[in-house]
Protein backbone atom coordinates (compact mmCIF):
# COMPACT_ATOMS: atom_id res chain seq x y z
CA UNK A 1 0.00 0.00 0.00
CA UNK A 2 2.92 2.35 0.72
CA UNK A 3 4.36 1.84 -2.76
CA UNK A 4 0.93 2.23 -4.31
CA UNK A 5 0.47 5.50 -2.45
CA UNK A 6 3.90 6.69 -3.57
CA UNK A 7 3.06 5.87 -7.20
CA UNK A 8 -0.29 7.64 -7.05
CA UNK A 9 1.36 10.57 -5.30
CA UNK A 10 3.73 10.98 -8.26
CA UNK A 11 1.09 10.36 -10.93
CA UNK A 12 -1.31 12.96 -9.54
CA UNK A 13 0.99 16.03 -9.91
CA UNK A 14 2.14 14.65 -13.27
CA UNK A 15 -1.48 14.57 -14.41
CA UNK A 16 -2.23 18.04 -13.00
CA UNK A 17 0.83 19.68 -14.61
CA UNK A 18 0.10 18.07 -17.97
CA UNK A 19 -3.57 19.06 -17.76
CA UNK A 20 -2.72 22.64 -16.85
CA UNK A 21 0.13 23.30 -19.28
CA UNK A 22 -0.26 20.90 -22.20
CA UNK A 23 -3.95 20.05 -22.53
CA UNK A 24 -4.22 22.19 -25.69
CA UNK A 25 -1.71 19.92 -27.47
CA UNK A 26 -2.59 16.54 -28.94
CA UNK A 27 0.56 15.03 -27.46
CA UNK A 28 -0.37 16.47 -24.07
CA UNK A 29 -3.84 14.93 -24.26
CA UNK A 30 -2.24 11.62 -25.17
CA UNK A 31 0.09 11.80 -22.19
CA UNK A 32 -2.92 12.36 -19.93
CA UNK A 33 -4.21 9.00 -21.17
CA UNK A 34 -0.81 7.46 -20.38
CA UNK A 35 -1.02 8.68 -16.77
CA UNK A 36 -4.57 7.33 -16.44
CA UNK A 37 -3.52 3.95 -17.87
CA UNK A 38 -0.50 3.92 -15.52
CA UNK A 39 -2.78 4.56 -12.56
CA UNK A 40 -4.96 1.66 -13.72
CA UNK A 41 -1.89 -0.61 -13.83
CA UNK A 42 -1.00 0.50 -10.32
CA UNK A 43 -4.38 0.01 -8.63
CA UNK A 44 -5.59 -3.02 -10.61
CA UNK A 45 -5.07 -5.51 -7.71
CA UNK A 46 -7.12 -3.26 -5.40
CA UNK A 47 -10.15 -3.06 -7.69
CA UNK A 48 -13.13 -5.39 -7.01
CA UNK A 49 -13.22 -8.32 -9.40
CA UNK A 50 -16.43 -7.26 -11.11
CA UNK A 51 -14.87 -3.89 -12.05
CA UNK A 52 -11.35 -5.03 -12.81
CA UNK A 53 -12.07 -5.30 -16.53
CA UNK A 54 -11.87 -1.48 -16.68
CA UNK A 55 -8.35 -1.26 -15.24
CA UNK A 56 -7.28 -4.31 -17.24
CA UNK A 57 -8.35 -2.72 -20.52
CA UNK A 58 -6.70 0.58 -19.63
CA UNK A 59 -3.34 -0.94 -18.73
CA UNK A 60 -3.38 -3.05 -21.90
CA UNK A 61 -3.46 0.20 -23.90
CA UNK A 62 -0.06 1.37 -22.56
CA UNK A 63 2.12 -0.05 -25.42
CA UNK A 64 -0.15 1.50 -28.07
CA UNK A 65 -0.20 4.84 -26.24
CA UNK A 66 3.59 4.82 -25.98
CA UNK A 67 3.86 4.13 -29.72
CA UNK A 68 1.57 7.09 -30.42
CA UNK A 69 3.71 9.33 -28.19
CA UNK A 70 6.85 8.33 -30.08
CA UNK A 71 5.15 9.03 -33.39
CA UNK A 72 3.89 12.48 -32.39
CA UNK A 73 7.09 13.61 -30.67
CA UNK A 74 9.84 12.15 -32.87
CA UNK A 75 8.49 11.05 -36.26
CA UNK A 76 9.21 13.68 -38.97
CA UNK A 77 5.65 13.19 -40.21
CA UNK A 78 3.53 10.83 -38.09
CA UNK A 79 1.73 8.12 -40.04
CA UNK A 80 -0.95 6.74 -37.78
CA UNK A 81 -2.82 5.00 -40.61
CA UNK A 82 -0.26 2.28 -41.24
CA UNK A 83 0.40 -1.37 -40.50
CA UNK A 84 2.03 -0.25 -37.24
CA UNK A 85 -1.04 1.76 -36.32
CA UNK A 86 -3.22 -1.26 -37.06
CA UNK A 87 -1.08 -3.45 -34.78
CA UNK A 88 -1.20 -0.82 -32.02
CA UNK A 89 -4.99 -0.69 -32.28
CA UNK A 90 -5.27 -4.49 -32.30
CA UNK A 91 -2.97 -4.86 -29.27
CA UNK A 92 -5.54 -3.35 -26.89
CA UNK A 93 -8.83 -3.63 -28.81
CA UNK A 94 -8.71 -7.41 -29.33
CA UNK A 95 -8.12 -8.26 -25.62
CA UNK A 96 -10.84 -5.81 -24.61
CA UNK A 97 -13.35 -7.52 -26.89
CA UNK A 98 -12.19 -11.03 -25.98
CA UNK A 99 -12.11 -10.51 -22.21
CA UNK A 100 -15.81 -11.37 -21.57
CA UNK A 101 -15.48 -14.66 -23.44
CA UNK A 102 -11.98 -16.08 -22.81
CA UNK A 103 -9.26 -15.83 -20.20
CA UNK A 104 -5.56 -15.53 -21.04
CA UNK A 105 -4.80 -18.77 -19.20
CA UNK A 106 -7.38 -20.86 -21.07
CA UNK A 107 -6.35 -23.82 -23.20
CA UNK A 108 -4.88 -23.00 -26.60
CA UNK A 109 -7.75 -22.21 -28.94
CA UNK A 110 -8.23 -19.84 -31.90
CA UNK A 111 -10.13 -17.46 -29.58
CA UNK A 112 -7.22 -17.38 -27.12
CA UNK A 113 -4.71 -16.90 -29.94
CA UNK A 114 -6.55 -14.04 -31.66
CA UNK A 115 -7.87 -12.54 -28.45
CA UNK A 116 -4.66 -12.65 -26.37
CA UNK A 117 -1.52 -14.15 -27.85
CA UNK A 118 -1.51 -12.19 -31.09
CA UNK A 119 -2.29 -8.96 -29.23
CA UNK A 120 0.61 -9.61 -26.82
CA UNK A 121 2.96 -10.16 -29.75
CA UNK A 122 1.81 -6.87 -31.29
CA UNK A 123 2.47 -5.12 -27.96
CA UNK A 124 6.15 -6.02 -28.21
CA UNK A 125 6.26 -5.04 -31.88
CA UNK A 126 4.79 -1.56 -31.38
CA UNK A 127 6.95 -0.97 -28.30
CA UNK A 128 10.11 -1.75 -30.27
CA UNK A 129 8.88 0.26 -33.24
CA UNK A 130 8.21 3.24 -31.00
CA UNK A 131 11.67 2.99 -29.45
CA UNK A 132 13.18 2.78 -32.94
CA UNK A 133 11.68 6.21 -33.70
CA UNK A 134 13.29 7.58 -30.55
CA UNK A 135 16.69 6.20 -31.57
CA UNK A 136 16.44 7.23 -35.23
CA UNK A 137 15.00 10.72 -34.92
CA UNK A 138 15.87 12.19 -31.52
CA UNK A 139 18.88 14.06 -32.94
CA UNK A 140 16.73 15.80 -35.57
CA UNK A 141 15.30 18.37 -33.17
CA UNK A 142 17.32 21.54 -33.71
CA UNK A 143 17.00 22.70 -30.08
CA UNK A 144 19.51 20.70 -28.05
CA UNK A 145 18.04 21.19 -24.57
CA UNK A 146 14.61 20.08 -25.75
CA UNK A 147 16.09 17.20 -27.76
CA UNK A 148 17.84 15.73 -24.72
CA UNK A 149 14.83 16.28 -22.48
CA UNK A 150 12.54 14.44 -24.88
CA UNK A 151 14.99 11.57 -25.19
CA UNK A 152 15.15 11.13 -21.42
CA UNK A 153 11.39 11.55 -21.11
CA UNK A 154 10.49 8.84 -23.62
CA UNK A 155 13.21 6.42 -22.52
CA UNK A 156 11.86 6.60 -18.97
CA UNK A 157 8.28 6.08 -20.12
CA UNK A 158 9.25 3.39 -22.65
CA UNK A 159 11.34 1.43 -20.15
CA UNK A 160 8.54 1.44 -17.61
CA UNK A 161 5.92 0.40 -20.18
CA UNK A 162 8.21 -2.34 -21.49
CA UNK A 163 8.90 -3.80 -18.04
CA UNK A 164 5.21 -3.61 -17.13
CA UNK A 165 4.15 -5.31 -20.38
CA UNK A 166 6.62 -8.17 -20.04
CA UNK A 167 5.81 -8.70 -16.37
CA UNK A 168 2.06 -8.78 -17.04
CA UNK A 169 2.27 -11.10 -20.05
CA UNK A 170 4.61 -13.59 -18.39
CA UNK A 171 3.41 -13.30 -14.80
CA UNK A 172 6.91 -12.45 -13.60
CA UNK A 173 5.91 -9.89 -11.00
CA UNK A 174 4.79 -9.72 -7.41
CA UNK A 175 2.13 -7.13 -6.71
CA UNK A 176 4.58 -4.73 -5.06
CA UNK A 177 6.49 -4.54 -8.37
CA UNK A 178 3.61 -2.45 -9.76
CA UNK A 179 4.29 0.21 -7.17
CA UNK A 180 8.05 0.19 -7.79
CA UNK A 181 7.71 0.41 -11.60
CA UNK A 182 5.02 3.06 -11.60
CA UNK A 183 6.39 5.09 -8.69
CA UNK A 184 9.96 5.33 -9.97
CA UNK A 185 8.91 6.03 -13.57
CA UNK A 186 6.35 8.66 -12.51
CA UNK A 187 8.85 10.33 -10.16
CA UNK A 188 11.59 10.46 -12.83
CA UNK A 189 9.12 11.72 -15.45
CA UNK A 190 7.84 14.36 -13.03
CA UNK A 191 11.38 15.64 -12.46
CA UNK A 192 12.02 15.63 -16.20
CA UNK A 193 8.80 17.50 -16.89
CA UNK A 194 9.37 20.12 -14.20
CA UNK A 195 13.02 20.80 -15.02
CA UNK A 196 12.51 20.87 -18.82
CA UNK A 197 8.89 21.96 -19.05
CA UNK A 198 9.59 24.44 -21.88
CA UNK A 199 8.81 22.42 -24.96
CA UNK A 200 9.29 18.87 -23.70
CA UNK A 201 5.87 17.72 -24.91
CA UNK A 202 5.01 20.28 -27.58
CA UNK A 203 5.93 19.59 -31.17
CA UNK A 204 8.67 21.78 -32.59
CA UNK A 205 7.19 24.99 -33.88
CA UNK A 206 3.62 23.97 -33.02
CA UNK A 207 2.85 26.85 -30.72
CA UNK A 208 5.85 29.17 -30.98
CA UNK A 209 6.92 31.54 -33.76
CA UNK A 210 10.00 30.42 -35.57
CA UNK A 211 11.92 33.48 -34.49
CA UNK A 212 11.11 33.42 -30.79
CA UNK A 213 13.93 32.92 -28.29
CA UNK A 214 14.81 29.33 -27.47
CA UNK A 215 17.50 27.88 -25.21
CA UNK A 216 20.63 27.11 -27.20
CA UNK A 217 23.98 25.76 -26.14
CA UNK A 218 26.97 27.93 -26.78
CA UNK A 219 30.58 28.05 -25.71
CA UNK A 220 30.78 31.70 -24.56
CA UNK A 221 30.69 32.09 -20.80
CA UNK A 222 29.38 35.65 -21.10
CA UNK A 223 26.43 36.74 -23.20
CA UNK A 224 27.40 38.49 -26.40
CA UNK A 225 26.10 42.02 -26.95
CA UNK A 226 22.78 41.96 -28.77
CA UNK A 227 24.11 43.74 -31.87
CA UNK A 228 27.06 41.35 -32.23
CA UNK A 229 24.79 38.36 -31.68
CA UNK A 230 22.38 39.57 -34.39
CA UNK A 231 25.25 40.26 -36.79
CA UNK A 232 26.62 36.74 -36.24
CA UNK A 233 23.17 35.29 -36.83
CA UNK A 234 22.78 37.20 -40.11
CA UNK A 235 26.26 36.22 -41.25
CA UNK A 236 25.58 32.53 -40.54
CA UNK A 237 22.31 32.69 -42.48
CA UNK A 238 24.08 34.30 -45.45
CA UNK A 239 26.85 31.67 -45.48
CA UNK A 240 24.29 28.88 -45.23
CA UNK A 241 22.29 30.37 -48.12
CA UNK A 242 25.34 30.65 -50.36
CA UNK A 243 26.36 27.09 -49.58
CA UNK A 244 22.93 25.73 -50.45
CA UNK A 245 22.78 27.85 -53.63
CA UNK A 246 25.73 25.81 -54.90
CA UNK A 247 23.58 22.68 -54.59
CA UNK A 248 25.25 21.33 -51.48
CA UNK A 249 21.86 19.98 -50.32
CA UNK A 250 22.20 17.36 -53.06
CA UNK A 251 25.02 15.70 -51.13
CA UNK A 252 24.10 12.09 -50.42
CA UNK A 253 23.80 11.15 -46.75
CA UNK A 254 24.01 14.82 -45.81
CA UNK A 255 24.18 15.44 -42.06
CA UNK A 256 24.35 18.53 -39.90
CA UNK A 257 27.98 17.66 -39.15
CA UNK A 258 28.88 17.62 -42.87
CA UNK A 259 27.09 20.91 -43.39
CA UNK A 260 28.93 22.40 -40.41
CA UNK A 261 32.27 21.35 -41.90
CA UNK A 262 31.35 22.78 -45.32
CA UNK A 263 30.18 26.13 -43.94
CA UNK A 264 32.72 26.29 -41.08
CA UNK A 265 29.82 27.19 -38.77
CA UNK A 266 29.50 25.29 -35.45
CA UNK A 267 26.57 22.91 -35.31
CA UNK A 268 24.83 24.75 -32.47
CA UNK A 269 24.77 27.96 -34.56
CA UNK A 270 23.52 26.11 -37.63
CA UNK A 271 20.67 24.67 -35.57
CA UNK A 272 19.75 28.16 -34.43
CA UNK A 273 19.71 29.55 -37.98
CA UNK A 274 17.67 26.69 -39.44
CA UNK A 275 15.19 26.64 -36.57
CA UNK A 276 14.81 30.32 -35.69
CA UNK A 277 15.64 32.19 -38.90
CA UNK A 278 14.21 29.69 -41.41
CA UNK A 279 11.51 28.17 -39.18
CA UNK A 280 12.12 24.48 -39.87
CA UNK A 281 11.19 21.82 -37.36
CA UNK A 282 14.32 19.76 -37.91
CA UNK A 283 17.27 19.32 -40.21
CA UNK A 284 15.63 16.67 -42.39
CA UNK A 285 12.64 18.92 -43.07
CA UNK A 286 14.98 21.69 -44.21
CA UNK A 287 16.95 19.45 -46.58
CA UNK A 288 13.81 17.77 -47.95
CA UNK A 289 12.26 21.15 -48.77
CA UNK A 290 15.30 22.16 -50.80
CA UNK A 291 15.57 18.82 -52.57
CA UNK A 292 11.88 18.57 -53.40
CA UNK A 293 11.80 22.15 -54.71
CA UNK A 294 14.73 21.32 -57.00
CA UNK A 295 13.09 18.07 -58.11
CA UNK A 296 9.74 19.78 -58.78
CA UNK A 297 11.45 22.31 -61.04
CA UNK A 298 13.14 19.56 -62.99
CA UNK A 299 9.93 17.54 -63.27
CA UNK A 300 8.28 20.60 -64.87
CA UNK A 301 11.16 21.44 -67.20
CA UNK A 302 12.47 17.99 -68.10
CA UNK A 303 9.45 15.84 -69.01
CA UNK A 304 11.64 13.12 -70.55
CA UNK A 305 14.06 12.67 -67.64
CA UNK A 306 13.17 9.54 -65.61
CA UNK A 307 11.96 10.19 -62.08
CA UNK A 308 14.63 7.86 -60.71
CA UNK A 309 17.40 9.94 -62.28
CA UNK A 310 16.00 13.13 -60.79
CA UNK A 311 15.68 11.55 -57.34
CA UNK A 312 19.31 10.43 -57.39
CA UNK A 313 20.50 13.80 -58.71
CA UNK A 314 18.90 15.77 -55.87
CA UNK A 315 20.42 13.54 -53.20
CA UNK A 316 18.06 10.66 -52.43
CA UNK A 317 19.49 7.18 -52.25
CA UNK A 318 16.27 5.36 -53.15
CA UNK A 319 13.22 6.14 -55.21
CA UNK A 320 10.93 5.18 -52.32
CA UNK A 321 12.46 7.76 -49.97
CA UNK A 322 12.18 10.40 -52.70
CA UNK A 323 8.54 9.53 -53.39
CA UNK A 324 7.70 9.68 -49.70
CA UNK A 325 9.36 13.08 -49.15
CA UNK A 326 7.88 14.51 -52.35
CA UNK A 327 4.36 13.36 -51.50
CA UNK A 328 4.61 14.78 -47.98
CA UNK A 329 5.52 18.24 -49.31
CA UNK A 330 3.67 18.44 -52.62
CA UNK A 331 0.66 16.24 -51.72
CA UNK A 332 1.24 14.25 -54.90
CA UNK A 333 3.71 11.67 -56.15
CA UNK A 334 6.40 12.88 -58.58
CA UNK A 335 4.57 11.19 -61.46
CA UNK A 336 1.25 12.80 -60.51
CA UNK A 337 2.96 16.17 -60.13
CA UNK A 338 4.50 15.89 -63.59
CA UNK A 339 1.16 14.95 -65.13
CA UNK A 340 -0.47 18.00 -63.52
CA UNK A 341 2.09 20.40 -65.01
CA UNK A 342 0.87 22.57 -67.93
CA UNK A 343 1.59 20.94 -71.25
CA UNK A 344 2.20 17.51 -69.77
CA UNK A 345 1.42 14.52 -71.94
CA UNK A 346 -1.07 12.49 -69.90
CA UNK A 347 -2.08 10.14 -72.67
Amino acid sequence: MLLTGFGLGCLLPLFVITLRDFRHLLVGQLFLLVTVASAAFLVDPLIPTEWRWITSDLQTALPALFWLLCQLIFAPRPRLKSIWGAMALYSFLAPALARPFVEPGDAWTPAVFFGWRLGQFFEYVVLLHGLSFVIRYWRNDLVEARRKARLAFLLIVGSAVGVATVSLNFGLYHEYIRGIITGLAAFATLICLVTAREGILDLVGSDRPAGSPQPQPGPPAKAEPQAAHFAQHEQDAAVLGRTMDTGFYRTEKLTLKKLSEATEIPEYRLRKVINQALGYRNFNDYINQLRVADAAERLRNEPDTPVLNISLDVGYRTLSSFNRAFRDIQNATPTEFRQQCPGADIS
